[in-house]
């Protein structure tokens, strides 16, 4: 891919988001720049992932260009939803194919690139990944790797909102913000395993599962910019000092230490 079509897709882009503002409703528009604003930020992560990896600079460009596509359905979601949650909506990967294909955006691309940036936005979003080939399966966990690390800065950001001042907080709450830990998650932590979403009781629980995320983490760049964030402390601080939680905690901190050494 060309820098110059890279810069076409972001011009289209800024006027694909901007027509899902709309005039007095702040609710829509708040939630239409949360992800405009989440975009970006991953086409820089993106971009430092690239480097970190040292790739061919096309290579580097057709990277950025699925970061940018790559929440394109979530605009669509919301506006006919009013909601971000897939399970009561639409699947968000697969409705931005849909705005690729109805925008024609990859139809001058070669069949390698369009393959590999509809796959990537396709399974950016599933539990785990199905067998790729091992170019598109590259990519494809470049863009897990890159959400994960934006999403990490918004809970932590958010999580502190409930905490200090809950009247502010603005996200969608599905389960009871109570002390209470599923003790399936903390054996599934604890053998490094990801966690199935329906295990999910309280806001606790769902802590615990984005703690696990690391052992869906690919790169040991996006490990170390996990740690030096201080993303997990951060997380690990909201939930409760207990001698349940703390050989949980401690074993995802090693394991992520472990991981950066390697």
């Amino acid at each position: 891919m060309q820098q110059s079509q890279l810069e076409d897709y972001k011009r289209w882009f800024t006027g694909f988001a901007a027509g899902f503002y709309a005039d007095g409703d702040d609710f829509l528009n708040e939630n239409i720049r949360l992800k405009e604003c989440h975009t970006h930020r991953v086409c820089k992560q993106m971009r430092d992932l690239a480097a970190a990896l040292e790739m061919a600079r096309p290579d580097a460009i057709l990277a950025e260009a699925i970061a940018l596509f790559h929440d394109v359905g979530r605009f669509p979601q919301f506006q006919r939803h009013r909601t971000y949650k897939d399970q009561i909506s639409e699947n968000h990967c697969l409705l931005a194919l849909t705005v690729l294909d109805e925008h024609r955006l990859l139809e001058n691309l070669p069949a390698d690139e369009r393959a590999i940036i509809k796959q990537a936005v396709e399974f950016h979003g599933a539990k785990e990944l199905p067998a790729l080939d091992d170019r598109s399966l590259h990519f494809s966990k470049m863009i897990r790797d890159t959400d994960k690390l934006d999403i990490f800065d918004l809970l932590v950001t958010n999580y502190r909102i409930l905490a200090d001042t809950p009247e502010k907080f603005k996200w969608e709450i599905e389960f009871p913000n109570t002390p209470e830990c599923n003790p399936a998650i903390i054996e599934a932590l604890l053998n490094n395993t990801l966690i199935d979403y329906r295990l999910i009781r309280t806001i606790n629980d769902a802590k615990l599962l984005q703690l696990g995320w690391v052992f869906d983490v690919y790169f040991g760049h996006t490990l170390k910019q996990i740690r030096d964030r201080g993303y997990l402390q951060a997380i690990i601080s909201f939930l409760p000092n207990t001698s349940q939680l703390r050989p949980v905690t401690d074993h995802i901190l090693a394991y992520v230490q472990n991981r950066i050494q390697m």
